[in-house]
């Protein structure tokens, strides 16, 4: 780095690449605590790293592998597209802004964890930051709304929200505990069972589906290496099952009830309008709101007015009896197919999946054997949003938990691809590895 100042010279957690490192994880660590958080965060790391470019003509571009590369690629056509091919159609200047604002959130966080994030270290405190802070929360979040501690960020007060909440800690939580932490026994233990204390009182079924199949991964993937024996496994089943035992006496007759809803809704298999929460409207009422623009799309923000305008038309067509007007589509799917158009969902699907293989593909090759295994992290996040995505959306949760997908997205795309590829300045991964 060149031309430092004495001070920075003196002291390098000075430097603004410090700064803006710490800034950003902060930000990322905390953003469950309420918005105002990530987005303060992320101004002052933009003006960090235009001062850097300013003062030292620091790098504002990344050095990308070939598999992330063509990610990134794709990433920014669906950013193009979905925000300016339905210029056309949407009512006023307003919704267009406030749609466009969504993608473009999303690669803005991608940006700037490819940026900030892209060594082993820098990956370890990142995840650091994200279990110790949310470690804490978790806790005042997953007995609400029958019981608060501090009562930040209204929005969690919401089970889907809590749902989605657990299902981006759930990696972080035990993949640290049970590498980073693997000596420590209180925390190996304390990590998982409040991960999943955290899923079971959020109350909300596809998120248990979606849970189930990340601790599925989690289990095979750890079991493989040894990183969990049989007897640790049923240990932590017998601690879930006192906790989940006791805790109705403490907390109040309403969790028994929650649960009891939750097992209602589980086992409608023949009602498909309690199964699905009565979303199978809005899926279907996305649909044909999709049709109408199949090409361009209808914009981000537009759908609870689309819905309005033509709530007597849809309520026929889904045959839906309801008064409430639906705001979202309730699945990410729909809502990109009705925001941008098929091009839209077809250049996000194949950036999200070729970023899903490229985790994959990491597995393969032994990074298990790593002191993170951030191909684990990674894999479950992207399979569990998939999952996730037929039920909820994170784009909806832009404001702020999505923005911890965002940056472990990126986290991904900067992840080494072999040996060869690897970027410049990793020099604290095990090539032996690669």
């Amino acid at each position: 780095m060149k031309n430092l100042s004495e001070a920075e010279k003196r002291f390098p957690f000075l430097t603004y690449e410090t700064f803006a490192f710490w800034a950003y994880v902060l930000g990322v660590a905390m953003t469950a605590f309420g918005p105002i958080i990530h987005y303060i965060s992320w101004f002052f790391v933009l003006v960090s790293l235009i001062y850097g470019k300013i003062r030292y003509n620091a790098p504002l571009s990344i050095k990308l592998q070939p598999e992330s590369k063509k990610v990134v690629f794709f990433l920014i056509l669906f950013l193009l597209w979905s925000m300016f091919a339905n210029v056309i159609v949407v009512e006023s200047f307003y919704l267009w802004g406030k749609g466009s604002s969504i993608p473009l959130e999303f690669l803005t966080g991608l940006y700037l964890a490819m940026r900030l994030i892209d060594t082993s270290d820098k990956r370890k405190l990142f995840g650091l930051a994200i279990v110790a802070v949310n470690l804490i929360f978790c806790f005042d979040v997953m007995f609400r709304p029958h019981f608060y501690l501090l009562g930040w960020n209204t929005s969690l007060d919401n089970g889907n929200a809590v749902s989605l909440y657990s299902l981006l800690m759930m990696p972080f939580f035990f993949s640290y505990a049970f590498w980073f932490f693997e000596k420590k026994v209180v925390l190996k233990y304390v990590l998982p069972v409040a991960s999943l204390m955290l899923i079971v009182f959020s109350f909300s079924s596809g998120g248990w589906l979606t849970a189930f199949f990340q601790i599925i991964i989690f289990i095979g993937y750890s079991m493989a290496i040894k990183k969990i024996s049989i007897k640790s496994f049923f240990m932590f089943l017998v601690i879930l099952l006192i906790l989940l035992t006791v805790s109705p006496h403490f907390l109040g007759k309403e969790y028994l009830a929650s649960f009891k809803r939750e097992f209602d809704q589980i086992t409608a298999m023949n009602d498909s309008q309690t199964m699905t929460n009565h979303r199978i409207y809005t899926w279907k009422a996305g649909v044909i709101l999709a049709r109408d623009h199949m090409l361009v799309g209808n914009g981000w923000a537009t759908f609870e007015g689309n819905f309005v305008k033509n709530f007597e038309y849809l309520k026929k067509k889904v045959n839906y009896d309801g008064t409430v007007y639906f705001v979202q589509p309730h699945n990410m799917y729909i809502s990109i197919l009705y925001a941008g158009g098929l091009p839209a969902f077809f250049l996000f699907m194949a950036a999200f999946i070729m970023s899903t293989i490229k985790t994959w593909s990491g597995l393969k090759r032994g990074s298990l054997n790593t002191s993170i295994p951030w191909d684990l992290i990674c894999f479950i996040l992207m399979v569990s949003m998939a999952v996730y995505g037929t039920n909820g959306d994170v784009f909806e949760a832009r404001r702020d938990l999505g923005v911890i997908f965002w940056a472990s997205w990126g986290v991904l795309l900067m992840l080494p691809e072999n040996c060869a590829q690897k970027t410049e300045g990793d020099q604290n991964e095990n090539t032996a590895l690669c």
